[in-house]
């Protein structure tokens, strides 16, 4: 709660510096589907996930091309800047070279690559890594936004209670004040009275900037800006209906929760790395082919062997065509590799063991937070009751008040008791549905987008 708080509160301080570019005479109304989509559209954690999809998609697209066969070309073009020289017979000819180019084409093609095809399998795993993740971020954002919603409606229905029950501490004042001008009661009930509506007016400010506090918090997650005006559409009763229990313990699914979908397609990876490793020992055939063509100019000159002048020539050939087959077999690397299996293999087995725990883990929580919600249930029905009778039981004291057989103490407890089963009903369906929302994360219920 104190990380809320305090991101609430550096929004706040930094909505000042950009009041100024946000149209704060539009008010958005947020109810919470709206607040979940607009979350999934401009949350930057969303966003970051879909550009990780993007990347692993191309990354993907790259190993396959692996497969493609390989052409590279290659020219070479050299210039004599000082002329070529030969020794004969003590004598030292210069040679009428000009320069050399040459121009060779090579070709490759896998026939048999075991590392190959197992290195696309496991780009194929990392697309599945993350899509879960986005799933994951979705889930997750999903969460954290409806129960922030939920604390804004805690923090506006309280409001509203604690203003109704200022509102009858006003009247209590107002009652002992009358009752005290005719002399039918001391000093000490006007008093009391407004000492308890003077009590009420500082809680009145905290739940106010309560309020400011949870909207600004939910205006961080779901992606809009901290100055803009923003109101929701609901209250905590709107929910009432939706409060039915409708899971029981061995109906509880974890197989579609997030966190264990990662670790089995971590166990997927761990696998494919084991026989990555092992391809490494196995030989490959890979095809090739090489054609090369080049050529050398020659200066007009004079000719050693003829003696007669010879003209600028340019003389091109071709070393043909080559193509044949090229069979790699590891010698070294067979006993190299041994040790980096046994790695993998001892961190499977360890993924195994965490997945277990972390799945008994989760079915804790799963339970947990499906007792709360049962418990919840049994709140909101006791928190309706208490309503119905804290209302009447005020309404019984303060004709006794009016009629001089109540004392003022009666009359303020009575009226307390109003306003804390008003707020014990609104906290009880908060509870339930703060627990529902968990059990939805822990279950991986995914939002709609």
């Amino acid at each position: 709660m104190r990380l809320k708080e305090t991101i609430a509160t550096v929004a706040l301080l930094l909505s000042g510096s950009i009041v100024a570019q946000v149209d704060t005479s539009q008010t958005i109304r947020l109810d919470l589907d709206r607040a979940i989509e607009i979350a999934l559209s401009d949350n930057p954690t969303i966003k970051i996930a879909d550009m990780e999809i993007e990347r692993v998609d191309y990354s993907k697209k790259s190993a396959w091309y692996a497969l493609i066969p390989n052409v590279e070309g290659t020219v070479q073009y050299s210039k004599y800047v000082l002329p070529a020289t030969m020794a004969l017979a003590g004598l030292v000819i210069e040679l009428p070279t000009d320069f050399n180019a040459a121009g060779t084409l090579n070709a490759s093609l896998p026939l048999f690559a075991p590392t190959l095809w197992h290195s696309i399998k496991m780009t194929t795993l990392d697309m599945q890594s993350a899509v879960e993740k986005a799933k994951a971020s979705k889930i997750n954002l999903r969460n954290e936004v409806t129960k922030a919603y939920y604390n804004v409606l805690v923090a506006q229905d309280s409001y509203k209670t604690l203003k109704d029950g200022y509102a009858l501490a006003q009247k209590n004042q107002e009652t002992a004040k009358k009752s005290f001008d005719v002399g039918i009661v001391a000093a000490y009930d006007y008093l009391s009275a407004e000492v308890q509506v003077k009590n009420l007016e500082p809680t009145l400010l905290q739940a106010e900037n309560g309020i400011e506090q949870a909207k600004m918090y939910l205006k961080v997650l779901v992606g809009i800006n901290a100055a803009q005006p923003v109101e929701v559409s609901n209250t905590l009763a709107d929910f009432e209906s939706g409060i039915v229990t409708v899971f029981s313990l061995d109906e509880l699914e974890l197989e579609n929760n997030t966190d264990l979908r990662q670790l089995d397609i971590q166990k997927q990876q761990l696998d494919r790395s084991l026989l990555l490793q092992r391809s490494l020992r196995m030989p490959t055939l890979a095809a090739f082919s090489n054609y090369s063509y080049g050529g050398t100019g020659n200066k007009a000159g004079l000719n050693f062997f003829t003696g007669e002048m010879s003209p600028a020539t340019v003389d091109w050939f071709s070393q043909g065509l080559l193509v044949g087959l090229q069979l790699n077999v590891p010698i070294t690397s067979i006993f190299t590799n041994t040790a980096k299996e046994k790695q993998l293999k001892i961190q499977s087995s360890e993924l195994s063991l965490q997945r277990d725990y972390t799945k008994d883990g989760l079915r804790v929580q799963a339970i947990s937070a499906l007792n709360n919600m049962n418990k919840a249930v049994r709140q909101v029905e006791a928190a309706k009751q208490s309503v119905q009778l804290s209302d009447t039981a005020y309404f019984i004291a303060s004709k006794r008040y009016e009629n001089g057989t109540g004392t003022i103490l009666e009359l303020q407890n009575s009226s307390l008791a109003v306003t804390q089963a008003h707020l014990s009903y609104h906290q009880a369906i908060a509870d339930y549905l703060n627990a529902k929302a968990d059990l939805e994360k822990l279950l991986g219920v995914e939002p709609e987008r």
